[in-house]
């Protein structure tokens, strides 16, 4: 699968989840997002393979991007893309020593409770 740098087009943010804030009234701490890095991305298209895997074990609301290799980016992270965080299930990272490597992430939705 070729893959062109120029349609790295979006950006991602990469980090955790952690304390953004405190809440003035009580004191409280807010949690939220916390941005560690940005990358630039292209979305790619999973294989119908890949989406019958993922329905077979309950795995909805996924999204496959590229980024060029970067040893930073982990399945401890969580991925911001526009206004949605997303959790890394699978990195397909190619770490030769090549001048033009990619990593493919396959990406699920986060889905937050009450």
């Amino acid at each position: 699968m070729a893959i062109n740098p120029l349609e790295f087009n979006e950006r991602a943010e990469f980090g955790v989840e952690g304390t953004t804030g405190y809440n003035p009234k009580n004191g409280n701490p807010i949690k939220g997002f916390v941005a560690s890095f940005s990358r630039w991305f292209g979305y790619r298209t999973q294989s119908l393979n890949q989406q019958y895997t993922f329905m077979g074990n309950s795995i909805t609301g996924t999204k496959l991007i590229a980024i060029r290799h970067d040893d930073a980016v982990n399945k401890s992270l969580n991925v911001r893309i526009g206004q949605d965080i997303y959790d890394i299930i699978l990195i397909s990272s190619d770490d030769r020593s090549a001048r033009e490597t990619f990593d493919l992430l396959t990406l699920q939705k986060v889905v937050k409770n009450g």
